[in-house]
């Protein structure tokens, strides 16, 4: 008996340690699904603010620096490697049913680059400009029958030329059509834009779109270019290009100052629906003008008028003409004043002239409001117009690391 007492008391012993360690195991692994539980579900992680995502980034190539291009060490193909699109920059649509390079474009720098782009990955889509005079691309879009015509050219070209996607960037409806005629226009666009996106789409081929800004009218008291409608054409386009510069042309003054492309972002992601957000690509200004503001005495005919400059001839100008630069921070941009004797041994005179540009910092600060508006993608006016300081800012801003 006293055997039988001790064996079982032995027995209930070992299932009661074993009880015991079952009984821990459990709670450590109870602990361990409620530790993971409640990280994956914490409030404060949940609602943490993210960094802001990085952005693609395309250019547009006008045909006017192809030389300086391709004759790069490497012809410009490390660049290359950064981009998603280029936008060839010379083709012209000069009828319904006419799209060609432009006259003054060099055509064998033109193929030789288009041949560079073919050997990489970058997609090619090269831009469609309105040569038309005011009102006539207006009238073609207004017919169906006609709209429909300039839609299969657009397709055969895309053939022909055998590229990756097509961009539509029709100015004169902004620039030189009257304000009173957007509203005919508005769904003449709308329905070209719809026809024309599917034809491309049915290729395999993108669409973009490259137009001025639209504003919150509440407030800037300025719609903006509202004859595009950014809000219904953004299902249709893979990529709706904001040109978020030029805010002075006529007259000296900023290229894109900071308060207006943050009205420019604010303005277009209120008019397209959040659902095509990530189509929006904002165009980041790497270019200056230069304007006369004064004259003393009479100029031969010849005299330059407003000029562009950009970072690649600007340090030249700078040290030719013992110029200082002055920064604003308001505008994120540069200025400076110098004078300019001009005689032809008939006329001469003195002009005063302004320059206002746009740095490596000022490509970069542009490039991080695109990112921290939620934008994932920018676009260049112009490749070739970089410097290497203004490229590393541009690849660099596009890319690293955000704080929330």
């Amino acid at each position: 008996m006293d055997d039988v007492d001790t064996t079982l008391r032995s027995a209930r012993r070992s299932q009661a340690l074993l009880a015991s360690l079952l009984a821990v195991c459990i709670g450590v692994i109870g602990i361990a699904i409620w530790s993971g539980a409640s990280d994956d579900t914490s409030p404060a992680d949940s609602t943490a603010p993210k960094p802001p995502a990085a952005v693609t980034i395309d250019g547009w190539t006008p045909y006017w620096v192809l030389d300086r291009i391709l004759k790069r060490p490497d012809s410009g193909d490390s660049r290359l490697r950064n981009l998603r699109e280029v936008s060839p920059f010379w083709f012209s649509v000069n009828g319904f049913d006419s799209i060609e390079p432009d006259t003054l474009a060099p055509n064998d720098l033109a193929q030789t680059y288009i041949d560079r782009l073919r050997n990489s990955d970058v997609a090619i889509v090269p831009s469609l400009l309105d040569r038309m005079d005011a009102g006539q691309m207006a009238t073609v879009l207004s017919d169906p029958i006609v709209r429909a015509a300039h839609v299969d050219a657009i397709r055969r070209f895309a053939d022909d030329l055998e590229v990756d996607g097509v961009d539509i960037d029709y100015e004169q409806f902004a620039f030189a059509d009257s304000p009173s005629t957007w509203s005919v226009t508005r769904p003449n666009w709308v329905a070209f834009i719809t026809e024309l996106s599917e034809v491309l789409h049915n290729d395999g081929r993108t669409l973009s779109v490259s137009i001025p800004a639209v504003y919150d009218e509440s407030i800037t008291g300025d719609p903006g270019y509202w004859v595009y409608d950014h809000g219904a054409i953004a299902e249709h386009v893979d990529g709706l290009r904001i040109m978020a510069y030029d805010y002075s042309v006529a007259e000296p003054g900023p290229i894109a100052p900071i308060d207006w492309v943050q009205q420019v972002i604010n303005g277009v992601l209120l008019a397209v629906p959040p659902e095509f957000h990530d189509r929006v690509v904002l165009g980041i200004p790497s270019y200056g003008y230069n304007w006369p503001t004064s004259v003393v005495g009479d100029c031969p005919a010849d005299a330059p008028g407003r000029t562009s400059i950009n970072p690649g001839t600007l340090d030249d100008l700078i040290a030719r003409r013992s110029i200082e630069p002055v920064a604003d921070a308001l505008t994120g941009e540069w200025s400076a004043t110098y004078e300019l004797e001009i005689d032809d041994g008939v006329l001469s005179c003195l002009q005063t002239r302004q320059l206002h540009w746009i740095d490596a910092d000022g490509v970069a600060r542009r490039v991080e409001m695109a990112r921290r508006a939620g934008i994932r993608g920018v676009a260049l006016w112009a490749l070739g117009y970089e410097d290497d300081e203004v490229w590393n800012a541009l690849v660099s801003s596009a890319t690293k690391d955000l704080a929330p």
